[in-house]
Parts: C-alpha cells; sequence; structure tokens
C-alpha cells in the first residue's frame, strides 16, 4: 500500500470505536517521530477532547480556525507525553450554526475551509481526523482525503453500516478506503459465531487495513484521559495500521501474541 498523509476515520454507526482508531494511530505516528495534527469533526459528541485529557488545556477550536485565529495557535493543543502530537477540538453544534449564519455558509463549506487552511499552513506530517456517526461531517470532509479509514465493530449492523459508509463517501469523493476492525473480540467469533476478520471483508467489500483487538482496560484509560499502555494490544495494532498507512508491509497481528496464536480462528 502506498503512503499516506491524511486520512479521515469514518462510520456511518456510533459507538464502533471509530474515536479510539483515530486517538491510536495520531499517538502512533507522532511515536514514530512526525509531527500530528489530530483534529475532531464530530460537532456533535465531541469525545476527542475528553479522550485525550485535553478538555481543560484547549483553548481553541476548529470554529477558531475559521474566526481568524492564526492557525499555528488554534492548532497548539500539546499532548505532554508526546511532543509530537497537537490536538485541535470540535466546537460545539450551536457555534456552528452560529458561524454558518454569520458568514452565509453551509457547515460543509466551512469544514472544507478548515482543512484547506490546515493544508496551505503546513503544520503537521499527518493530520488524523475523527468525526462523527452518520456520515455527515465525513462526507463533506471527504474530498479532502486521499485516505478513509472505515471503522467496524464485528455485529452484523456494524458491517453492513461499513458497507454503506463506503459506497456514500466514494459518491462524496473520498479517496482510497480500506476496513479498520474496532473492539475484535476472538472468544465472540466461536462462542456466539460473530463474524471474523474475513468475512467482515467479504460483507463490507473493503480490503482491512487492520485490526484492533478488543481490550477491557481500555475504557479505563479513556474515562481518565490517558492512552492505551505503549505495551497493550490496542497500541500495537495502532502502531501496525499507522506503518501500513506509511507504506510499510506488516503482517496483520504483529505484536499482538493472543490474536496471533490463534489467527486461524480470527480469520
Amino acid at each position: 500500500m502506498p503512503g499516506y498523509d491524511r486520512l479521515l476515520v469514518a462510520s456511518s454507526k456510533g459507538g464502533v470505536g471509530k474515536s479510539t482508531a483515530a486517538l491510536g494511530l495520531a499517538a502512533e505516528f507522532a511515536r514514530l517521530g512526525k509531527r500530528v495534527l489530530l483534529c475532531d469533526l464530530d460537532f456533535t459528541s465531541r469525545s476527542l477532547d475528553l479522550l485525550t485529557g485535553c478538555e481543560d488545556s484547549a483553548l481553541f477550536t476548529f470554529a477558531d480556525l475559521l474566526d481568524g485565529v492564526d492557525p499555528d495557535k488554534a492548532s497548539a493543543t500539546p499532548f505532554p507525553e508526546l511532543p509530537g502530537l497537537r490536538f485541535l477540538p470540535a466546537p460545539s453544534m450551536k457555534r456552528v450554526r452560529e458561524l454558518c449564519a454569520a458568514r452565509g455558509k453551509e457547515e460543509g463549506d466551512l469544514i472544507r475551509e478548515g482543512l484547506d487552511l490546515i493544508a496551505e499552513e503546513h503544520l503537521c506530517d499527518f493530520l488524523v481526523c475523527d468525526t462523527g456517526g452518520g456520515l455527515e461531517q465525513a462526507c463533506e470532509a471527504a474530498s479532502r482525503f486521499p485516505f478513509v479509514l472505515v471503522a467496524s465493530g464485528q455485529s452484523q449492523t456494524s458491517v453492513r453500516a461499513a458497507e454503506y459508509a463506503a459506497s456514500r463517501l466514494e459518491r462524496c469523493g473520498a479517496g482510497t478506503m480500506r476496513l479498520c476492525v474496532c473492539s475484535f473480540d476472538l472468544s465472540s467469533v466461536k462462542k456466539e459465531g460473530r463474524a471474523g476478520v474475513i468475512e467482515m471483508i467479504d460483507s463490507s467489500s473493503l480490503q482491512c487495513v487492520g485490526v484492533i483487538p478488543f481490550d477491557p482496560g481500555l475504557q479505563r484509560h479513556q474515562d481518565k484521559g490517558e492512552l492505551p499502555a505503549r505495551r497493550s494490544p490496542v497500541t500495537a495494532a495502532c502502531r501496525n495500521i499507522a506503518r501500513r498507512i506509511m507504506g510499510y508491509d506488516v503482517p496483520l497481528f504483529e505484536g499482538i501474541p493472543s490474536l496471533y496464536r490463534r489467527r486461524k480462528l480470527a480469520l
């Protein structure tokens, strides 16, 4: 796979692990020595500031970027443990509507304008954008991204939602799209007959860029605004995906012993 430096994380279904994937990938790009901007375009849930622990330290949002704040200043919320990673939070939907009314523009116009500003200012080596469930923001932003990661869980409804998301995003001008399997529970494949990776690929009609395993301890870290432990399976999976996006050839379950040992069942 060729390397990409701008990626959009999308899903037409909420709660599938989209924000976890976006944050994990941004962190791994930074650990690989890149300057990374993590941008939250989910104007309804706005969860990334909580997951990152930046809810009190973030001074500006995506709306401030559009309102004339210097782009470098607007995106200056740092991560103490990852100097190469910066964060641009989502504004409230009320703030977005006020800005639309003041400018006489639609929400999609403002999203594309902000993304163009980020590109023009060369603020980062890698741009990772999270979006909300429902595809509204994702479709508005899709034409600005050469790579879109479609997140999906194992349930039939989630996989079907991924297929729908890919079809709609393609019509909106998205570039290369890949499936990211999130919160993959190996035990449920055998005990509950839930989808394995190959079945998810077949059902969604998307090639798979990686599998992020279910981690019962992840919620605890997220509630504290912390990144997962460096040696956790989630971190290993995000590192694998980040390296694939950069163009490296990485085995599917590298560094994830729980899945590698039982890869025939997982697949």
